[in-house]
């Protein structure tokens, strides 16, 4: 079958919008933050895909129609095309059993003695679920306009993908008691990861998206984007010694890590701070130190991505709130791309909040860059 061509679609919008992203991500767009903000639902077309498509081609049917009923040219928005193989998928590589509990994967630990670390050996970029992954990404990179972005697997960082070979128990002890077959299990980890996403890179071409959350399109210079969601469940010493070297090793094979880690508390930034290549930052600003704190320590070297949805140490009660908060300490020069979640958790009522666009906008529309952008009035929220 023949590629679907995405004529009818403002193609010199997307690449204005990638632009700026990319001048941001070198230091170079200074008046303004980026930001997604969120249209109403997507309300599914009630069209049929063509006849004869293939699962994958399917997809990337529902993802263009979807994509031309999203509208365009009202923020830093570019479409991409996304492989949903979960949070496990490096570890079943290794061998580790994956099931699937209310929507999400889990896998259970392939290692049951820590002298099994000194058998190891590097499996193919093929092995366990990583296969039919490589094969997604072609089939997409094959068929989808050569425009779309293809956005990489889901990232999770070899400290990560160790605790789910090693169950988390054991894990957390090896810094102490097994701290060298740690560094082992660590290089070999690091160096699997490296070979599997330089083969993604070559099947998805040149609209290669080199990250996956927050769902913003990352330029190559950002390098890849990686989450290591255990930062803050190990002391700075800890993940100085058995992380920033692997994933310095990380960012020098794709020229830069775009680091997510749901939490980053004070503590950690001097040992954040020590990743060679560092190109950006998101976090939970709900469960983590301030925009501003972020901004002031890496602002000048890193685009700051802020979400929130837990609202766990804060009391957002409107997006107006968390604007607010995600826009203040930044001024110009100052690379920040804010990510306002769909819905905002309201743990006084436990129940989620609706986006609300226009209270985003406003607090948008005061910045004079934004409205040179993206247009409209406001005033500070």
């Amino acid at each position: 079958m023949r590629r679907l061509i995405m004529s009818d679609y403002p193609w010199d919008a997307v690449a204005g919008t990638q632009a700026f992203i990319t001048e941001l991500f070198r230091g170079a767009a200074g008046d303004r933050p980026g930001c997604i903000v969120h249209p109403g639902p997507d309300t599914a077309s009630a069209e049929e895909p063509p006849p004869g498509l293939t699962q994958s081609q399917t997809e990337v049917w529902r993802v263009a129609q979807s994509t031309r009923r999203r509208p365009l040219g009202g923020d830093d928005f570019v479409p991409a095309l996304s492989i949903g193989a979960g949070t496990c998928a490096l570890a079943t590589a290794f061998g580790c059993e994956e099931t699937q509990a209310s929507g999400v994967f889990w896998v259970k630990p392939c290692i049951s003695r820590v002298s099994e670390i000194d058998h190891l050996r590097l499996p193919p970029v093929t092995a366990g679920k990583l296969a039919g992954v490589l094969e997604q990404t072609r089939a997409y990179a094959e068929f989808a306009d050569e425009r779309l972005p293809i956005r990489i697997m889901d990232f999770q960082s070899p400290f990560t993908t160790v605790e789910q070979m090693l169950g988390s128990e054991r894990f957390f002890l090896m810094p102490y008691d097994q701290p060298v077959r740690l560094h082992m299990l660590m290089d070999l980890v690091t160096d699997f990861s490296i070979a599997f996403y330089r083969a993604q890179f070559a099947a998805a071409g040149p609209a290669c998206c080199p990250g996956m959350w927050p769902p913003i399109w990352f330029p190559p210079c950002a390098g890849i984007q990686m989450s290591d969601d255990n930062l803050v469940n190990v002391s700075p010493a800890v993940y100085e010694e058995f992380v920033v070297p692997y994933n310095s090793r990380i960012a020098d094979a794709f020229g830069g890590l775009f680091l997510h880690s749901c939490t980053i508390r004070e503590p950690c930034l001097e040992a954040i701070g020590k990743i060679r290549g560092l190109t950006g930052i998101n976090c939970d600003i709900s469960t983590s130190v301030s925009v501003p704190r972020l901004l002031e320590v890496f602002g000048d070297r890193a685009v700051i991505a802020p979400h929130a949805y837990i609202n766990t140490d804060t009391d957002f009660r409107s997006y107006a709130d968390f604007m607010r908060a995600a826009l203040s300490g930044w001024r110009v020069w100052k690379r920040l791309f804010v990510y306002p979640c769909p819905v905002l958790y309201m743990k006084q009522t436990a129940t989620e909040l609706p986006f609300n666009a226009a209270e985003v906008r406003q607090a948008l529309g005061a910045i004079p860059g934004w409205r040179r952008d993206h247009g409209g009035e406001g005033v500070q929220a």
